[in-house]
């Protein structure tokens, strides 16, 4: 038993070494420190952090600890939340600005709501489209996260709802097609070299480099890397936010070490939390900011720059393209031999060691990217300049056309309530508006609702609804239409806003999305059949009660189609 049992103890250890040898052979190399110093005008700073407010395992203050030793001098936080919970002021803790931002769940991805200037009076959810809007009423810009994640139940699936920012490169989303046997691999290197290890599963981001040069040509579009840090390992990696922790890694000590953005600023932080954050935040959303992944080497300081006569441009920059030739230059402080690249439309145009001066006059996205030798993600990324197409004049907005207007007259018995069990409603007529008095059940969210609705006559078909809707406070409820039962029985709907001042809404019917099963189909003309006024916990909390006020609905038909 005795000789069972030392054998066991001998190939145990066999084992172990045979690991630690094949660990030390595969190493990722150690980060490089260059001689080098960064201006005091590039912020360091970490993007995309979740904490125990969310699915992350530290607090702010520990967080911040960890950012201050890691070298870093700005976090953004991103807690999952519906915007409802009052953002943090900006502050520092151990020395680090700590500034306070948002993920939000919409039907078509996430998105992080930045700088908003206070709490969204209902929850930010629903359609992308709509978040996005209310993002921009809050005062804030949108990021789509991870919008090109292995996860499906992560991924981007919305076509340009004017989203702000982008997250060109995600460190969630960058292990999440690596086999499990590299995802071990990488575990166990990053025992010796936590950052670096996680770095070596980085690859170049084709597909959303892409999305973000084609966003850009339209209209501003900054990029982030995001670290997307949660030093938390749950159950269920395919969803967020995440389930029940069982490791705290990898730590936010090694995600720090990974990948930074830097801001560039007009002056030196002062020192004054509001004033500063407010820098750096216009810095971001301005483009004014680079990518560095520090686990291959640095401090490293990216200029990049435009040139033409007397004009001058920074990143983040537009400028139409025929008035003369650009002449774009970039360098890096510190790494004179680094292989630097300027693209243009996703296209290298111009490479040099250390810097680039380069002349274009035609419009595109000028970007640079310096590479790092063995790496396949780009060492540092710019946010680009952009020389626009003004020879191509701006599409003219169709002129309004006449329409057939149907009005659906405001009388007692040809409206009705409906609702679920726990939830409750109410109409009269108040001053020729319809008074529309609701309850939502309480408890958690599960389907509460109540809605005002009414029959409609409309087999000629329709293309748009018109009301004119007061509410009193503000909120968000869904315009819906139920088409005839043999046309496929298909709910549709529309979020709208509506808050104390009477506003009309006009929402064609091309732009309602279905409320039931899913499908491609979008009605453009068609015959409705019920009209209904529905509030709902996808924006209200369960519980909530008010009143809406509905006038002049009508249902139009655009008889020059």
């Amino acid at each position: 038993m005795r000789g069972v049992l030392r054998t066991l103890i001998r190939a145990t250890a066999a084992c172990w070494a045979a690991v630690a040898v094949y660990v030390g052979l595969t190493l990722p190399p150690p980060r490089v420190t260059l001689d080098s110093t960064m201006p005091a005008t590039h912020a360091l700073g970490g993007y995309h952090i979740h904490t125990l407010r969310s699915d992350g395992s530290g607090t702010v203050d520990n967080v911040a600890e960890a950012a201050r030793r890691s070298g870093l001098q700005f976090l953004i936080f991103t807690d999952h939340g519906d915007a409802t919970r009052v953002p943090d002021a900006p502050t520092y803790r151990h020395g680090v600005l700590c500034i306070d931002a948002v993920e939000i769940s919409t039907r078509e991805g996430h998105i992080v709501a930045l700088g908003l200037n206070g709490s969204a009076p209902y929850p930010l959810a629903g359609a992308a489209r709509d978040v996005i809007d209310d993002i921009h009423r809050l005062g804030g810009r949108a990021v789509l996260a991870h919008p090109d994640s292995p996860s499906a139940a992560l991924r981007w699936t919305g076509q340009g709802q004017g989203f702000d920012g982008i997250e060109w490169l995600n460190g969630d989303s960058e292990w999440r097609d690596k086999s499990p046997w590299r995802l071990l691999a990488t575990a166990a290197r990053s025992v010796v070299r936590p950052s670096e290890s996680i770095a070596s599963l980085f690859s170049r981001p084709v597909r959303t480099l892409v999305r973000w040069d084609a966003a850009d040509r339209q209209r501003p579009v900054f990029g982030l890397a995001a670290l997307d840090a949660h030093a938390r390992i749950g159950w269920s990696q395919t969803e967020e936010p995440r389930g029940p922790g069982v490791l705290q890694r990898p730590t936010y000590a090694a995600m720090f070490g990974t990948v930074a953005q830097v801001a560039v600023l007009d002056t030196a932080p002062s020192g004054d939390a509001n004033r500063d954050a407010a820098a750096v935040l216009s810095a971001i959303v301005g483009g004014r900011s680079y990518s560095i992944v520090r686990a291959f080497g640095g401090p490293a300081a990216l200029r990049f720059s435009g040139d033409r006569g007397a004009e001058h441009l920074r990143m983040g920059d537009r400028a139409p393209a025929g008035t003369g030739p650009m002449v774009f230059h970039a360098e890096i402080a510190g790494a004179p031999g680094a292989a630097l690249a300027l693209y243009a439309d996703g296209r290298v145009i111009s490479r040099g060691a250390g810097a680039i001066t380069s002349t274009s006059a035609t419009a595109g996205v000028y970007r640079i990217e310096a590479s790092w030798p063995g790496a396949s993600v780009p060492w540092i990324v710019s946010n680009p300049i952009v020389l626009t197409d003004d020879r191509v004049a701006p599409p003219r907005a169709p002129e309004p056309a006449a329409a057939e207007q149907r009005p659906i007259a405001i009388t007692l018995p040809s409206w009705t309530i409906e609702s679920e069990p726990s939830s409750a409603g109410q109409y009269r007529v108040d001053d020729e508006r319809l008074r529309f008095d609701y309850r939502l059940g309480g408890g958690a969210p599960n389907g509460q609702y109540a809605a005002l609705v009414v029959p409609v006559a409309s087999d000629a078909g329709i293309d748009r609804v018109e009301a004119t809707v007061r509410a009193d406070r503000p909120m968000r409820m869904s315009l819906q239409v139920r088409m005839p039962a043999g046309r496929g029985g298909q709910r549709w709907r529309r979020s709208i806003y509506v808050d104390e001042t009477p506003r009309l809404i006009a929402v064609r019917l091309q732009d309602f999305e279905p409320a039931d099963a899913p499908t491609t189909r979008r009605p453009i003309v068609a015959p409705i059949e019920t009209l209904l006024f529905v509030v709902d916990t996808v924006n209200s909390p369960p519980g909530r009660s008010g009143t809406v006020w509905i006038s002049n609905v009508t249902l139009g038909i655009d008889r020059l189609r």
